[in-house]
């Protein structure tokens, strides 16, 4: 009996505009300016939101909003808006405006109960090697929306990194390591088991979605049926965690109150900085709003709850 078995993926360089280092870029490749017109259409929806009102038509945002979704998928993979009212009329209504925007860009998907999640700062992690495995977005969505309500002075950056960037720095360094990184592994989410590379193109459409912690949890606490991690994956997490640290490749970004930072998790890894907190807790240096987004064109190549 002949057993068949999956050829193994070749990899190709990544290019396009969603494969960059932080020296390529200026402000201008991620900024988009909101005029006062598009502002104030978003004091419009955030008065209504105070006063329990429905939101009035974003006909003049929406243009701005198309771009934004084209800049998601086919673009940088990540763009930031500058220029709204989002700060002036309290959380609450920000959190009704937001959603309102994101209802324009897709489809908002619910968190703990809410569809937008409170972030505050996040408190110093201890040592190990926990610690020091580089941890990012991982969320199971299309575009994931960043508000900024408060963020203080002395607050750390926000590093954002070029997945494509990163897969070409592996494949330079370590073509081997770069097909582990293609084949999938078991993974703990949820308290469930799921197989999933970091790397995948289907279709011609690459994505990208690093869970080391995830896998490693699964690899200690084994569920039934799972195979043991193979022999380089380590290994490949190792170097692909030393090529995510390289400040060549990060973007650092310090958002004002009433920014809007927007991103594409499967093109465009941020770093976690933030920890999401209860919406009664005390006020915080840094506050921020999450809002996760399936979108039409979605990269996701395995079906994931939402």
């Amino acid at each position: 009996m002949t057993t068949l078995t999956r050829p193994r993926p070749r990899p190709a360089p990544q290019t396009g505009p969603a494969v960059w280092v932080a020296g390529d870029l200026t402000a201008a490749d991620w900024m988009v300016p909101v005029g006062t017109e598009e502002a104030a259409e978003l004091e419009a929806a955030l008065t209504a939101a105070e006063a329990a009102a429905p939101p009035p038509p974003l006909t003049r945002l929406a243009p701005i909003l198309a771009d934004v979704a084209t800049r998601l998928d086919t673009g940088r993979g990540f763009c930031l808006l500058r220029g709204l009212p989002f700060d002036r009329h309290g959380a609450a209504a920000a959190d009704a405006a937001l959603l309102t925007l994101g209802e324009h860009l897709g489809k908002p998907l619910n968190g703990q109960g809410s569809p937008v999640t409170r972030l505050t700062g996040r408190p110093e992690e201890g040592g190990g090697a926990r610690a020091a495995t580089p941890r990012f977005h991982i969320e199971a969505c299309d575009a994931i929306a960043l508000l900024c309500l408060a963020n203080a002075p002395d607050a750390p950056p926000h590093g954002l990194v070029s997945a494509g960037a990163v897969h070409n720095e592996v494949m330079r360094r370590d073509r081997t390591a770069l097909a582990e990184l293609y084949e999938p592994a078991p993974l703990l989410e949820d308290g469930e088991l799921t197989p999933r590379a970091v790397f995948t193109v289907t279709g011609g459409a690459f994505a990208a979605r690093y869970t080391r912690l995830a896998v490693e949890e699964a690899a200690t606490t084994p569920q039934p049926g799972a195979a043991p991690l193979s022999a380089g994956l380590r290994p490949a997490f190792d170097l692909l965690d030393a090529v995510c640290a390289e400040p060549a490749l990060m973007l650092k970004l310090e958002p004002r109150p009433g920014d809007l930072l927007l991103f594409n998790p499967h093109l465009v890894w941020k770093l976690r900085s933030l920890a999401e907190t209860t919406p009664d807790a005390p006020a915080a240096p840094q506050e921020f709003r999450r809002l996760r987004i399936a979108m039409a064109h979605s990269r996701r190549t395995v079906a994931e709850p939402g």
